[in-house]
């Protein structure tokens, strides 16, 4: 095992020479959460595996083979094992209760076993590679990208593939159910859908992203002919070496103001709305009930409730639950009880994804789904798949596409509601096609 100090320098630069290898990842922390501390890139795993048919036999099989991975220590999180995504249809290889996919062209998962990682510490500004192979490791550090990367000027094009209006007309029909009494919310989105200019390429949009809407758990990801490119600013859940849990959904959302007066007057109303926090609430309650499956009796606790987290072009008002994994599960386990995250999906959890299919009529894949890294010694973290594009090479030129949507409930008014996906979508549009303020 080897921990070898290299020249600390932005991931955005190192990972640029492998940003077309198969199986090649960023994983970056930015901006000024402190979740945004850590970054890890990784590339050439020692194994690869995609979604069969029972997803709980996949996690079990990954808990069984992170023994190949042994890591040196450090102060990084992340030191070595399984790194990949889970598609939100992920879920109904869990739960037979879940809407069934429908035909999608990306694996409803897909993980690498990596034994070797690239860490950055940007809080010190010092940067190591872990390994089992000092080799390998030393092969990394010859790898990485160290002369500035300047992505191209943004010059595609993107469209929402249905109107305002139709969205709309979902809102109306659906806050009709809920006071009809079938659900009490569920997260439905617009697809936005087009093509990077001809110059372009996922990674320049990735690297777009990260440089105009820090945060602190963006990621990107190469498949074979694909790229995720992710925004996210939401953590799904994390696990310590000592088995403490936690997750921090996020729900209730109002744009930056155009001076600090307004920014200030549009958090306060957020911290203030009585739709957006009970919608959040709603949200807690489902995802409390979601971890305590897998932890301890009476552990689970609600430290921080309806807190503003402000990111470059929106308010997010985020709570934050804990607790602590029994004895004898693990962080499969936890994925296993709480996947997909139930701020993308609604309450009652299975009700919200059969409205959402029924809306939708596509499957999401790996929009609302999560990226995520289970360390050798336990560990896990991961996101959630949102502000995300999913990049398609065709030929000579990448198609894209992306989500947007929102938490309906009782109170939601259907022109709000709208317009907050077109303000999600902002830097999105900005950083591929470039004519968005």
């Amino acid at each position: 095992m080897v921990a070898l100090s290299i020249p600390y320098r932005d991931p955005l630069i190192a990972l640029a020479p492998l940003c077309d290898q198969s199986m090649s990842m960023l994983l970056h922390g930015s901006g000024e959460q402190p979740t945004a501390r850590w970054s890890y890139l990784l590339a050439d795993p020692i194994e690869v595996i995609e979604a069969g048919g029972d997803g709980g036999a996949m996690l079990a099989g990954m808990q069984r083979r992170l023994a190949r991975v042994a890591v040196a220590d450090g102060e990084a999180p992340f030191r070595g094992g399984w790194a990949g995504f889970f598609g939100y249809e992920f879920g109904a290889m869990l739960d037979g209760a879940m809407p069934q996919a429908q035909a999608a062209t990306l694996p409803r998962a897909a993980f690498g076993l990596y034994d070797c990682v690239a860490a950055f510490d940007h809080e010190k500004r010092e940067a190591m590679i872990f390994s089992s192979d000092a080799r390998k490791a030393r092969r990394l550090s010859e790898q990485l990208g160290a002369a500035p990367y300047e992505p191209p000027r943004a010059s595609g094009g993107v469209d929402a593939t249905e109107p305002a209006s139709r969205y709309q007309a979902h809102v109306r029909r659906l806050v009709e159910r809920i006071r009809a009494g079938d659900l009490f919310q569920a997260n439905i989105s617009r697809l936005f859908a087009g093509a990077l200019g001809a110059d372009d390429h996922p990674y320049a949009v990735f690297v777009r992203l990260c440089r105009e809407s820090p945060a602190p758990f963006c990621a990107y990801m190469r498949l074979s002919d694909t790229a995720i490119v992710s925004n996210s600013p939401e953590r799904l859940a994390q696990v310590t070496p000592t088995r403490a849990v936690r997750t921090s959904p996020i729900k209730g959302t109002r744009p930056r103001g155009g001076s600090a007066r307004e920014d200030a007057e549009l958090a306060a109303e957020l911290t203030q709305s009585e739709k957006d926090r009970a919608e959040n609430l709603m949200i807690v309650d489902l995802m409390r009930n979601d971890i305590s499956r897998a932890c301890k009796p009476g552990s689970v606790r609600t430290p921080d409730l309806f807190k503003i987290e402000s990111y470059s072009n929106v308010h997010h008002l985020v709570s934050t639950i804990e607790g602590e994994l029994k004895p004898g599960l693990t962080a499969f386990d936890l994925m296993a009880a709480i996947f997909p995250a139930g701020s993308i999906t609604g309450a009652p959890k299975i009700k919200a994804m059969q409205v959402i299919d029924e809306v939708e009529r596509a499957p999401r894949e790996a929009f609302y789904g999560s990226i995520a890294w289970f360390g050798a010694d336990g560990a896990m973290d991961s996101n959630v798949l949102i502000r995300t594009a999913i990049c398609r090479q065709r030929s000579e030129r990448w198609d894209v596409s992306f989500r947007v949507g929102g938490g309906i409930t009782s109170d939601s008014d259907p022109e709000a509601e709208a317009m907050e996906t077109e303000t999600k979508a902002l830097r999105l549009l900005h950083a591929i096609q470039g004519d968005c303020a």
